[in-house]
């Protein structure tokens, strides 16, 4: 547990990054100019929870060029690859309360079961984009940024979203909860809209959620940033509290990026949740009045209130018992209901939810990645997938290994992809099957693909780790060291 007056490495450097502010009046704007060497070297944590904090968005730019080492969990978060991305998704099957959720432009899959059979790399492949909700318990990386972010806010959880090229996950909508949003690969097209419907929101408040739509005059309202669009590149992280209507997209040519060799990446981010709908006095009072109360057997009896006078007397008499009741209970609470006592309720409730979720993260982080097993048994199926990397070699496979792998009834070996995916991926299988000796990295399969249809580095992965589960064209041969 940190000391008290500590600030995790994590949230240093992304306080101590250039900062773009998302509602300011010309004569703040000025002001901010004048004083953002002096603030930016003195203490930029206390000026974020002085000037943005609840108050509006912000973007911080490159943060990683603010970590003070490699060793920052931020730094070492920005810097992770497509192949730590395939093994989160990998991992978070095995999950059935974390199962991936899956979204084609803004419509959820409903029964993503039949469709793919819950397999986040087949519905990938078909333009869908995936939501892991918890995956700090499902990606060491993402577990020490929670755990360093912890040493800053009181608790912290991430959900990461990954959206193919010409997409979006969801539609515009509010969220009961402030974010961090931290882009990792790729880029991404955010509108975070200027009018806030409802001020710091619950969760059944949440608009463009649930069926409560969007007001119209949200979105004539205007932007944030000077009413423009702004797009987030590798290593920027916009903080969003909550309240503030918001979509984002790979929609627009700006927001995405490009290879050395042409292929367009899809966009990758961590949204680092802080629960401040359960931060506040109205989620707080509530408890701890409740756990005051309950300690007096007076306050546990069924209230006289019913449907006929024999159950609770003539209106008078209950109304009478009633005021002792509400007299006598706010006695109580003045008496014993402190700021102190709220303190140790606020303590009590988030180290209960860091407790549960460091269980979690220690699993994930002390989790060791499946060992080099070249026998002929494992080339195919299961334990083949898992151990699939960039740097792995594989081949086409034959009927017999195939064969070993069982599909459940109604299961098809194949799969749907998008239509601007599929002239490059069928290519690539065509020949794998046509130079059965052919063995080639994961990382190059890019490299036979049509050049007017080049895959981007996820898709070659995404595709390799659903055929060698599958035991379909390929199986795998050997790491390349």
């Amino acid at each position: 547990m940190a000391s008290k007056n500590s600030v995790g490495s994590a949230f240093q450097a992304i306080a101590s990054s250039l900062c773009e502010l998302g509602i300011t009046t010309e004569a703040k704007k000025n002001d901010d100019d004048a004083s953002q060497k002096e603030s930016r070297s003195n203490n930029h944590v206390q000026e974020f929870f002085r000037n943005v904090w609840q108050t509006q968005p912000a973007i911080f730019r490159s943060c990683q060029d603010a970590c003070a080492n490699k060793d920052c969990p931020l730094f070492k978060a920005v810097h992770m690859e497509w192949d730590d991305v395939a093994q989160m998704l990998h991992h978070c099957r095995e999950s059935p309360s974390h199962a991936p959720l899956f979204f084609q432009n803004g419509n959820p899959i409903t029964d993503p079961e039949t469709t793919y059979a819950n397999n986040p790399h087949a519905a990938y492949l078909d333009g869908c984009s995936i939501i892991v909700n918890h995956a700090d318990f499902h990606h060491p990386i993402i577990a020490n940024l929670c755990n360093s972010l912890q040493e800053t806010f009181p608790h912290v959880y991430a959900n990461t979203y990954l959206s193919p090229p010409d997409s979006h996950a969801v539609n515009a909508h509010a969220d009961d909860r402030d974010v961090l949003v931290v882009q990792l690969l790729g880029s991404k097209t955010w509108k975070v809209y200027r009018k806030v419907p409802i001020k710091y929101p619950f969760e059944n408040e949440q608009v463009g959620k649930n069926g409560l739509g969007v007001d119209p005059s949200v979105f004539a309202g205007g932007l944030c940033f000077d009413d423009e669009e702004i797009t987030l590149s590798a290593g920027d992280v916009l903080y969003m509290p909550r309240g503030f209507v918001h979509e984002a997209s790979t929609h627009t040519q700006t927001a995405t990026t490009t290879t050395t060799n042409g292929a367009i990446e899809p966009s990758f981010h961590i949204t680092l949740a802080l629960a401040t709908h359960d931060w506040c006095i109205a989620s707080i009072l509530p408890d701890t009045i409740r756990n005051t109360l309950i300690d007096n057997p007076e306050f546990r009896k069924a209230l006289p209130i019913g449907p006929c006078s024999e159950y609770g007397g003539a209106q008078c008499e209950v109304n009478n018992f009633l005021k002792q009741q509400l007299e006598s209970a706010m006695s109580l609470i003045q008496t014993n209901v402190t700021s102190g006592l709220l303190h140790e309720q606020m303590t009590k409730n988030y180290s209960m939810h860091n407790s549960r979720a460091g269980e979690l993260r220690r699993i994930i982080t002390n989790r060791k990645r499946p060992i080099e097993d070249q026998a002929e048994d494992n080339c195919v199926g299961y334990y083949a997938a898992c151990r699939l990397t960039l740097n792995s070699v594989v081949r086409a496979s034959s009927v017999e290994e195939r064969n070993r792998v069982v599909l459940e009834e109604g299961r098809l070996r194949g799969l749907t992809v998008r239509e601007e995916t599929m002239q490059s991926l069928m290519t690539i299988v065509a020949l794998m099957k046509e130079k059965s000796s052919l063995e080639i990295r994961v990382e190059d399969l890019r490299s036979i693909a049509p050049t007017e249809c080049l895959c981007a580095q996820i898709n070659s992965f995404v595709t390799s780790r659903y055929y060698l589960l599958r035991g379909a064209v390929w199986s795998w041969a050997h790491w390349q060291l």
